[in-house]
């Protein structure tokens, strides 16, 4: 493949970019919320928007910067998702162990893979807070761990303390869009019925453009070329169409 569709430095200042503003606007609409400018159930109408497109940015990035590239703000992952989160260290290795390990016990998001529909969302859903067990059961915990998890408890608590049963507004839409993305990319994009692999999604050209228009047509991308992204993780995720368009002719 070409090293015109390969990551660059500049989509790593892009991504990092815009994870970034979707913090910010997440955590401005729950300021405006709980400051009585905006009612806490317009949280319903932006979390899993905003949420989506933050996880599939903070996937891309995995792939661009490594830990010391990033601002504070991006290695932490502040999502308030559990009180006791990783952080953007964590969470990129172990996105590197599922690409290394795919669909194997080795893998480290197999526990999303393997199983049935229901046990596979329900891992999706929890995935947050198993991660940490999983993480310190393998690894343990070091210094610059305490750290992250410090910081995340008291984000977390920070935010019951100054709004209280209100903060449901936020987590459970947060969590369940969480869920629902991970799930889509673990067990969705590698299983086919009892065949595990990994697989490229066609959506029908209607659901294509309503993704595309919601989450980014990077983020489409990323879902329907999964197997190419796979195959060459080096390929940006704004240039996996093009470079499955130079596949196909390549093989004809």
């Amino acid at each position: 493949m070409h090293s015109t569709f390969y990551v660059t430095p500049a989509d790593g200042v892009r991504l990092q970019r815009t994870i970034l503003i979707l913090t910010g606007l997440m955590y401005g609409h729950f300021a405006l919320a709980a400051g009585q400018f905006l009612p806490f159930w317009t949280l319903l109408l932006t979390i899993p928007i905003l949420m989506t497109r933050w996880m599939l940015a903070v996937h891309e990035i995995f792939h661009v910067c490594k830990p010391p590239q990033l601002d504070l703000v991006t290695r932490l992952l502040p999502m308030a998702f559990t009180p006791l989160a990783l952080g953007f260290r964590e969470f990129q290795n172990i996105h590197f162990r599922h690409h290394q390990y795919m669909c194997t016990p080795d893998d480290a998001e197999w526990f999303q893979i393997r199983g049935g529909y229901l046990s596979g969302f329900l891992n999706a859903v929890t995935s947050p807070d198993q991660a940490l067990f999983r993480w310190v059961a393998c690894r343990g915990i070091d210094r610059q761990l305490v750290g992250t998890l410090i910081l995340q408890s008291t984000v977390f608590f920070g935010l019951i303390y100054l709004t209280g049963w209100n903060f449901l507004w936020y987590w459970i839409p947060a969590r369940i869009s969480y869920g629902v993305g991970s799930f889509v990319f673990f067990y969705m994009l590698h299983r086919r019925g009892k065949n595990f692999g990994v697989y490229a999604l066609q959506l029908p050209a209607g659901l294509a453009r309503i993704y595309a228009l919601l989450f980014g047509n990077e983020a489409l991308q990323v879902t329907c070329h999964h197997d190419l992204h796979h195959e060459n993780p080096r390929i940006a995720g704004h240039a996996l169409e093009s470079a499955s368009h130079v596949i196909n002719i390549k093989k004809r």
